[in-house]
């Protein structure tokens, strides 16, 4: 008995119901769980035909990146943090948070849980010819991938390590703040140490498009394009930076400012 007017009769309810609309995005989500149920509901016979969705217009909304500038003052500003030794909650910030938050640029790893912050020593490989390291992102957005990183991270990685260690690190250990088992404190310390640094580097603004640690995946992407003069394959890109062309486009490149390189790259010609 379920029609597409129903659940668009649904849709509505639930905006009478609230002080403010929700948002497109959200109805969306609310559509696919009632598709999700009724495909069930067809597979066991109880509904002949899956009624249509209605479609809901989304409006895409780029998390804000870092500027080549603002990305510099912020690096000073967490070495500055470091070199005074400030504390933050508690936590004394270090050379090694900085650190952390230049792997994200050179690696294009997402701040979560089942990226950087789920990032064991044993999933790491230092290669060679060029260097880089390999990864293995067990808990990525789009699922486990193995991807390959610029050539500063490794130099990071490195860095990173004790170097008094004969025995090299626990393989077991997490890279990145290793002293929180629970990775959910990690996270949410390192998004307070951020704050704190965007605080000191005079980044912060009053309106919401605010700077978060994703703005440095963000600011990567944009800066792999403009660093290889338009030149870099974008599938390639989109592969190791576990993300479609598609995403590229509508979120990580939507609002970077176009450079000279790709102006006359945009205008060269075959037999230039």
């Amino acid at each position: 008995k379920i029609t597409t007017g129903m659940v668009r009769d649904y849709l509505i309810c639930l905006d009478e119901n609230r002080p403010k609309r929700l948002a497109e995005s959200t109805k969306a989500k609310h559509t696919i769980i009632i598709r999700k149920v009724l495909t069930l509901a067809v597979e066991d016979g109880i509904l002949n035909v899956l009624p249509v969705m209605p479609k809901q217009k989304t409006v895409d909304t780029p998390r804000r990146s870092f500027t080549d500038s603002e990305y510099r003052r912020f690096m000073k500003a967490a070495g500055d943090c470091a070199k005074r030794g400030d504390v933050v909650r508690g936590v004394k910030v270090t050379a090694r948070h900085a650190k952390m938050f230049k792997f994200v640029v050179h690696t294009f790893l997402r701040p979560t849980e089942g990226e950087l912050f789920g990032m064991k020593h044993k999933d790491i490989q230092v290669k060679s010819d060029p260097p880089h390291l390999e990864l293995n992102v067990r808990g990525g957005k789009t699922g486990g991938r193995v991807s390959v990183t610029l050539q500063l991270a490794v130099l990071i990685y490195k860095g990173n390590l004790n170097p008094f260690d004969e025995n090299g690190p626990n393989r077991n250990e997490y890279v990145w703040m290793p002293e929180y088992p629970n990775r959910t404190t990690a996270i949410n310390t390192a998004r307070r140490i951020f704050n704190h640094i965007v605080e000191e580097a005079d980044l912060l603004d009053d309106d919401e498009d605010k700077l978060s640690p994703y703005s440095l995946r963000h600011y990567a992407l944009q800066a792999r394009i403009r660093g290889s003069k338009g030149k870099v394959n974008l599938y390639s890109l989109a592969k190791h930076a576990s993300t479609s062309v598609d995403q590229l486009e509508r979120f990580y490149l939507k609002n970077m400012a176009p450079t000279k390189e790709l102006i006359e790259n945009l205008q060269t010609r075959g037999d230039d």
